[in-house]
């Protein structure tokens, strides 16, 4: 459950545009379609401050207690979908792959990547394949910042110019909300304490009890995200988050994320799906994109 670490700014700059890269959207990686498919509304709660605190507690502990993945590898399935303003499809990208996870360091072995567009396919695997081996290799290359001694997060690289002028601003690019996991999954100690926890009642999720818990965050900002958790009562495992940033940019105009969890027989918690709806509004240009991400047959390694 280490590999979400990414910056959504990153997704929505270049110059002075705003650009959608689903490969960055996902890499949690990252990120999700908001649907409800398979949930039964919860119920209203009385519960109380302590209850809701002993409940946020006991998560907290259930996350710590997950054993550390570092290493793993995961068969995974991309769709990707720009939207007309009715959010019906107008142009599809399914992409087939082996996705990797080394401590810090992802890749991708591409085995099919198809392109639906009009009512014609055509296939992108090549092409798909190039850019993810130009991805590993950027990866790889030492920033500036690495070079001066300063280690540079995967997820925070300099900043292109607003104007658009074609020069670097010599800064940081701000960042959006950071997908680690204590962002996603705000419960250990630390974390925890700059949101307010709300217990929204009992529910169920694909036909099995679950208790929905809200968190809001105390800063309003586009680094913090806030939503719902559907944990199962016995366990204390987190099943389905659904998050939204608690400050978007004024050109974001929705943002709706969720991510799927599941924990294996040697007890690590996975991801099993993350998903993302999307709109960006320009004053020339409407970006609505949704986009998924299934995860399956997970290998631990070196564990």
């Amino acid at each position: 459950m280490r590999e979400y670490k990414t910056s959504l700014a990153q997704t929505i700059r270049r110059g002075g545009g705003i650009v959608i890269e689903a490969s960055i959207i996902l890499a949690l990686t990252v990120m999700f379609l908001f649907s409800t498919s398979g949930l039964s509304a919860a119920r209203p709660s009385t519960q109380s401050a302590d209850e809701t605190a002993e409940l946020v507690a006991k998560v907290g502990e259930r996350l710590a207690s997950y054993p550390k993945l570092e290493s793993w590898q995961a068969r995974a399935l991309s769709t990707t979908a720009y939207m007309n303003s009715a959010w019906k499809p107008t142009k599809t990208t399914t992409v087939e792959k082996i996705v990797t996870v080394d401590g810090r360091r992802r890749s991708e072995e591409i085995l099919k990547a198809v392109e639906t567009e009009g009512g014609r396919t055509r296939d992108l695997t090549e092409k798909t394949r190039a850019e993810a081996r130009e991805r590993a290799e950027s990866r790889q290359r030492p920033s500036d910042d690495q070079e001066s001694g300063r280690a540079r997060l995967e997820s925070d690289p300099p900043e292109e110019n607003p104007r658009g002028d074609g020069e670097r601003s010599g800064s940081r690019r701000r960042r959006g909300p950071n997908l680690s996991p204590d962002e996603i999954l705000p419960f250990s100690p630390e974390t925890r304490t700059g949101y307010n926890f709300t217990i929204k009642g009992p529910s169920s999720l694909n036909g099995a009890p679950v208790i929905v818990l809200q968190s809001r965050s105390k800063v309003r900002s586009e680094d913090k995200l806030e939503g719902l958790y559907y944990i199962d009562p016995t366990t204390y495992d987190v099943l389905r988050t659904e998050l939204t940033m608690t400050k978007k940019p004024a050109a974001l105009k929705r943002m709706e994320a969720e991510v799927e969890f599941a924990v294996l027989p040697g007890g690590h918690q996975v991801m099993t799906r993350a998903a993302m709806r999307m709109h960006v509004g320009l004053v020339v240009k409407n970006i609505r994109i949704e986009a998924v991400e299934t995860y399956s047959d997970h290998q631990i390694q070196g564990n």
